[in-house]
């Protein structure tokens, strides 16, 4: 278990936002964003610091072989204390995140969101795995209504979808993959595929965004 899933995970357990850490450490909410998605590594002052504020060892900190609360703290949560907030929420490298737009739950794979422009709503998921940092700021009051917004929403819905661009400058810049999914439909989600008209298939784990598309 890394030190950014420890942090984040612990984190989130003390019910704490990145900037409500940061504060507490005296450093930037993107410095926690950057260890918590494993780009950085905290300085041996901001560890001690950690340590305290979160409860733990350095050596459970530090030992990759070490792995804490697991049992206690399931993944598919790690991204809650955001539902009903809206954000800003950052993706690595290329890849596009998005802006404004209310959080309204997760899964183990994706988190599941609306974006309003222009009095329309519109939804989309990202993939977990490839969010580095999110900003929250205001609350919603409508999130109840919204609450049953997940994965098989999409299905049966005409959709772009980006994939997860490949690391460096220029194959990050260069990567036109985006191009084959810009209006596709989705038939089904399976365990670790995702299954497209025309009988095409795509990894859920190369999935960064798939938002339904304006008509």
């Amino acid at each position: 278990m890394t030190l950014g899933d420890k942090l984040k995970l612990l984190r989130t357990k003390k019910g704490m936002t990145q900037e409500a850490l940061a504060e507490k450490l005296n450093v930037s909410r993107s410095a926690i964003a950057k260890w918590e998605s494993n780009n950085g590594i905290p300085e041996i002052t901001n560890l001690k610091q950690i340590s305290q504020v979160l409860n733990v060892s350095l050596d459970e900190l530090l030992d990759n072989k070490i792995c804490i609360g697991e049992s206690e703290h399931k993944e598919e949560n790690i991204l809650s204390e955001y539902r009903g907030y809206y954000c800003d929420i950052d993706l690595v490298g290329w890849n596009d995140g998005v802006y404004s737009v209310l959080v309204l739950g997760e899964d183990s794979d994706f988190l599941f969101y609306q974006k309003t422009d222009k009095n329309k709503k519109t939804y989309g998921l990202l993939g977990k795995k490839y969010i580095t940092s999110v900003e929250s700021h205001s609350k919603s009051d409508i999130l109840k209504a919204q609450s049953n917004i997940n994965r098989d929403y999409f299905c049966n819905k005409h959709v772009f979808i980006e994939i997860a661009h490949k690391k460096g400058f220029f194959t990050g810049f260069f990567d036109f993959r985006n191009d084959d999914y810009l209006n596709v439909v989705v038939s089904a989600f399976e365990n670790s595929k995702i299954l497209l008209n025309l009988g095409r298939e795509i990894d859920i784990d190369n999935v960064t965004k798939i938002e339904e598309l304006e008509f």
